[in-house]
């Protein structure tokens, strides 16, 4: 099941419509802010959730009326944030692949905190992305094969989402790694490249970032 999040960053509305028609997926969630780029875009989502302290009223309103959309609001008062809670939403209704469109841009708090939150679906073992024109970012929590066709833009940089990343060997890569130990200060992972067609990712413990971007 393939899940998509409308969150309340940055959207560019081409790219993420271009996103949603390519991913087809199985349910959208609009988070929040994220409902506003439904609402010009007359897209209805499965799910709505949020505290809706930052979009405009007619917005919400517009979409109560819509009596067959599940709509779950909290206060602005809470111990996690809209699109965490969006993710866990997700993950009860199974979703195997999870999309966050509009989870980047803005505040750079909301951005880790976006950021943070693809723990939760990677400790579960399911797959979620966050992507916006330039990125496309995952949390891998096994090895992973990498297809140059299938790569979203040049550069591959990988992150320790832990204190360490244990064992990690890049095989096809400009920069090959050997049983390297990745901490969390490290910059070695930043801007590789893909050096043949296909290249593996290889780690023994732990939650490595990956981040595919391109220039603009």
């Amino acid at each position: 099941m393939d899940t998509i999040l409308l969150c309340g960053g940055h959207m560019d509305d081409p790219f993420v419509l271009d996103c949603i028609e390519n991913i087809n997926p199985d349910c959208i969630i609009g988070v929040d802010r994220g409902l506003e780029f439904c609402y010009r875009n007359r897209i209805v989502p499965q799910y709505i959730l949020g505290d809706f302290d930052s979009i405009r009223p007619e917005v919400i309103e517009w979409y109560r009326e819509q009596k067959e959309i599940p709509i779950r609001e909290y206060k602005p008062e809470k111990d996690a944030t809209d699109t965490r809670m969006g993710l866990e939403l997700a993950l009860k209704l199974g979703s195997d692949r999870i999309f966050l469109l509009g989870a980047t841009g803005g505040r750079l708090d909301h951005y880790m905190g976006n950021l943070q939150s693809l723990m939760v679906p990677a400790m579960s073992g399911k797959e979620a992305w966050i992507l916006d024109e330039q990125n496309a970012m995952t949390v891998l929590s096994c090895s992973r094969t990498i297809k140059k066709e299938c790569a979203f833009g040049k550069y591959i940089s990988f992150f320790s989402m832990g204190d360490e990343v244990r064992g990690i060997t890049l095989s096809g890569f400009k920069y090959p790694l050997k049983d390297y130990d990745m901490t969390n200060f490290d910059g070695i992972g930043v801007s590789n490249e893909l050096a043949k067609d296909t290249a593996l990712v290889e780690f023994r413990q732990g939650f490595l970032l990956m981040v595919m971007s391109k220039d603009k």
